[in-house]
């Protein structure tokens, strides 16, 4: 810290899941991981989310990633922290329709390689398209706007259904919505008709009485 590095010690006990100071000391643990890939890939921390990544123009640059996973494998194995195989995808984003194909391996275990994944709430494609993850948003989004029509038909107070409105329904439409935030003017339409249907519950007004 601020250039004074301590000396070394064994560590004797653990830190119970859900504690306040775990995450911070599992930050620091794993702060190095990234200097075990190599300069050409680069590698992406959150949490406990790794990310390795680099720009394929060659099978050569497939070799190179895979060299990255195996050293990353190799500071796991060293640092007693494994990962899990059955989180680990891989996933081609490029507008190619035929891009380079190459398994990777975590050790011995061929990587999954998906179309989709979920990256911290939001739904990646290899397309860089948000129609899926818009889908999934709508639907959730009014799954939790019919839950309150349901549980909270004797509501009265405009001001009560606006904040559930602003903490159940909107808090879903607009998480991270700078990255995905749509242009086809059909994506929108489908968002603001969350928004619409939420007005009219807020106001108590029939379809049609609420300007769009």
């Amino acid at each position: 810290m601020e250039g004074v590095c301590s000396g070394w010690t064994h560590v004797t006990s653990g830190m119970p899941q859900g504690s306040i100071l775990g995450p911070l000391l599992f930050v620091i643990f794993i702060n190095d991981l990234p200097n075990a890939a190599p300069q050409t890939t680069k590698v992406a921390l959150y949490a406990d989310d790794t990310k390795s990544f680099r720009e394929m123009t060659s099978e050569g640059d497939s070799c190179n990633l895979q060299q990255a996973i195996s050293n990353l494998s190799t500071w796991s194995s060293n640092n007693n922290i494994s990962f899990n195989e059955s989180k680990c995808k891989t996933m081609t984003v490029a507008r190619k329709k035929q891009p380079i194909r190459f398994i990777h391996h975590l050790d011995l275990f061929p990587i999954n390689k998906v179309q989709e994944e979920k990256d911290l709430g939001v739904l990646m494609t290899s397309s860089l398209s948000w129609d899926s993850h818009i889908q999934r948003t709508s639907a959730k989004a009014n799954r939790m706007l019919g839950l309150l029509k349901r549980t909270c038909p004797l509501l009265t107070q405009v001001h009560v259904r606006r904040t559930l409105y602003f903490s159940l329904v909107k808090l879903q439409v607009c998480y991270a919505s700078e990255v995905w935030s749509p242009h086809q003017s059909n994506l929108k339409i489908k968002l603001g008709q969350i928004q619409r249907r939420a007005t009219r519950w807020i106001l108590k007004v029939k379809v049609g009485d609420v300007p769009y």
